[in-house]
């Protein structure tokens, strides 16, 4: 694991990127871009790049920097350790990815409740 700082604006990754890092935000904020539209901010203790962490997905969106942040990053070679070493981890990872996961279907259902 790593430490990285970032300035407020500054791009952390980029959508479709081949780039697998996962980012915990140890302090400041940060946004989830999608196609030019503010998906999210997270801020401490939150987590991004998930998908690509585990499953070396091109990114589905951009994150840039809020505000001046503090990130932690895991890169995806350290994966195996980082979870035999914290399998405890595991948990809040997951409940990451099924929470986006149910926001994506239901934005999908509305654009298709819209379109009916």
């Amino acid at each position: 694991m790593r430490i990285e700082y970032y300035q407020k604006d500054q791009v952390i990754i980029k959508q479709n990127d081949l780039t697998s890092e996962l980012y915990i935000i140890e302090n400041g904020e940060c946004e989830v871009i999608k196609n030019g539209e503010l998906l999210a901010t997270l801020g401490q203790n939150e987590v991004f790049g998930e998908l690509g962490w585990l499953e070396n997905l091109p990114r589905s969106a951009t994150v840039k920097a809020k505000t001046a942040c503090t990130l932690k990053v895991i890169p995806a070679n350290e994966a195996k350790k980082f979870i035999a070493h914290n399998p405890k981890a595991l948990m809040p990872l997951l409940r990451v990815v099924c929470l986006r996961l149910e926001g994506t279907l239901q934005f999908i259902n509305n654009i298709h409740d819209s379109e009916v």
